[in-house]
């Protein structure tokens, strides 16, 4: 997998938990809790979903502030394992 269908499957993600956002309006490195895109509640419904894209479980180590800043570090944090497949 290469950055921007990693990138695509976390828009894809968003769209899902919040189908009232525009996301084209939301760019790849939004600030999307600082700019309420999402809030924490969110989170937990993301975390579903990447876990369901991926196929594997989120690892609780990669749950450290910071891993939901914007659309570009959720791919890289939670999808980079599928590059190494």
């Amino acid at each position: 997998m290469n950055g921007s269908s990693g990138v695509a499957k976390v828009r894809s993600c968003l769209a899902a938990i919040k189908p009232d956002i525009d996301l084209d309006a939301v760019s790849d490195d939004t600030p999307l809790l600082k700019e309420r895109v999402i809030t924490s509640f969110d989170v937990l419904d993301l975390i579903l979903h990447l876990e369901r894209v991926s196929g594997q479980s989120i690892n609780r180590a990669q749950l450290v502030p910071g891993s939901f800043r914007d659309i570009e570090t959720i791919a890289r944090v939670f999808l980079s394992a599928e590059v190494n497949e």
